[in-house]
C-alpha cells in the first residue's frame, strides 16, 4: 500500500518553508546515499542472492569465496553487477523517499511520546520508511533480483542445469514479467518483503540513533562521517543478523516466478525448513553481513554529509 510522505507536524506548529527545505534536504540526501552504497556495493547482494536461492541437495556454489570465483569465470565481472541499470535508476529514487520518510516520521513520533520511549518511535519510523518506499523498491528489487540470477526465474528450482537466457535489460525485464506474470509479477514477494525490509530498517534505526545519541554524550560533538560510517556498520550488523531468516524466505518468494513452488511465506518457510533444515535460516548469513555492513556503514555516512553540506554546515 502506497502512501504518500509529506511531512506530518502537530496542530500547534505550523508547516513553514524551513521544513519544506528540511524536507528537500533529506529526499536528495537519501537519493545520493542510495546511488553511491548500492552501485558499490551490487557483486556482495548478487552473491547473496545466489547463495540463499540455490537448494542445498543441489548446490552449485560451496561458499561465498567459491561463488564469487565461479560467476567471474563463467559470466566475467559483469555477471556480479547484474541489474546495474535498475540500481542506477532506482536506488536514488528508493533511497530518497526511503530516508525522507524515516525523517518526516521520527520528527512526527517523537513529538508524541515520551523520551524513554524514543527507541519505539524510531522503529516506527523506519517502518513507515519502508511502506513508503515499498511501491518503487520492491518491483525494483524483483527485476534487480531476477537479473543477479544469471537467469530467468526457472533457476528459483534450484537446479541450474535449467537456466534460461537472463532479461537483455530492464525494460525487456520489465515487459516480460508483465507479459508472463501480470503486474502482480512485479510485486512477488511484497508481504515478506516489506515484512523483512520494515523490520530491518526499524532496527537499524533504532541501534543507530542509540549508538550515535551515545556518541554525542561521550564525546560531546555530532560524530564526523568516519564516525557516523561505523555507527551506521555496526547498526546495520545488528539488524542483518535479526532479520536473516526473514531475507531467505524473501528472496525464494522474489525469483520463483511462475514456478509457484511457495504459495506464501509461512509455506515457504514451512517447505524450506523441512527439506533444508534450521540451519536454513542462518543460510548466506556471513554475505549478508559482508554485504550489509559496508552497505548501512557507507549509505548512513553518505546521507549525513550530503545533508550537511545541503544545510550549508561543514563536513567533518
Amino acid at each position: 500500500m502506497h502512501q504518500q510522505c509529506y511531512e506530518v507536524v502537530p496542530h500547534h506548529r505550523p508547516l513553514t518553508n524551513n521544513a519544506y527545505t528540511a524536507f528537500f534536504a533529506n529526499l536528495v540526501s537519501g537519493s545520493v546515499a542510495g546511488a553511491v552504497t548500492d552501485s558499490i556495493l551490487l557483486p556482495f547482494d548478487t552473491i547473496n542472492l545466489r547463495v540463499k536461492v540455490q537448494s542445498s541437495d543441489r548446490p552449485k556454489y560451496t561458499g561465498v569465496w567459491h561463488a564469487w570465483k565461479t560467476i567471474v569465470r563463467e559470466e566475467g565481472v559483469r555477471g556480479l553487477f547484474g541489474g546495474l541499470g535498475t540500481t542506477l535508476m532506482m536506488a536514488p529514487i528508493n533511497t530518497g523517499i526511503y530516508y525522507a520518510a524515516y525523517e518526516v516520521g521520527k520528527s512526527t513520533l517523537t513529538s508524541f511520546v515520551p523520551q524513554e520511549h524514543e527507541p519505539v518511535a524510531h522503529f516506527a519510523a523506519g517502518c513507515f520508511s519502508e511502506l513508503c518506499s515499498s511501491v518503487t523498491n520492491i518491483p525494483s528489487e524483483v527485476i534487480k533480483s531476477r537479473m543477479q540470477m544469471g537467469a530467468n526465474p526457472r533457476l528459483a528450482t534450484g537446479d541450474m542445469s535449467k537456466q534460461t537466457t537472463n532479461y537483455t535489460g530492464t525494460f525487456h525485464a520489465v515487459s516480460s514479467i508483465v507479459r508472463t506474470e501480470g503486474i502482480k509479477g512485479l510485486y512477488s514477494g511484497y508481504g515478506a518483503c516489506l515484512a523483512i525490509e520494515a523490520s530491518f530498517a526499524g532496527f537499524c534505526f533504532v541501534f543507530y540513533e542509540a549508538l550515535k545519541k551515545q556518541y554525542i554524550a561521550k564525546m560531546e560533538t555530532t560524530p564526523s562521517t568516519a564516525d557516523t560510517i561505523a555507527i551506521g556498520a555496526v547498526a546495520g550488523a545488528g539488524a542483518a543478523v535479526l532479520t536473516n531468516p526473514l531475507d531467505v524466505v524473501t528472496l525464494r518468494l522474489m525469483v520463483q516466478g511462475n514456478n509457484k513452488l511457495y504459495r506464501g511465506i509461512l509455506h515457504c518457510l514451512q517447505r524450506s525448513l523441512a527439506e533444508e533444515g534450521i540451519q536454513l535460516l542462518w543460510k548466506g548469513s556471513i554475505i549478508r553481513m559482508m554485504s550489509t555492513v559496508p552497505n548501512t556503514g557507507i549509505s548512513f555516512g553518505v546521507y549525513e554529509a550530503t545533508k550537511s553540506f545541503l544545510n550549508g554546515q561543514s563536513i567533518r
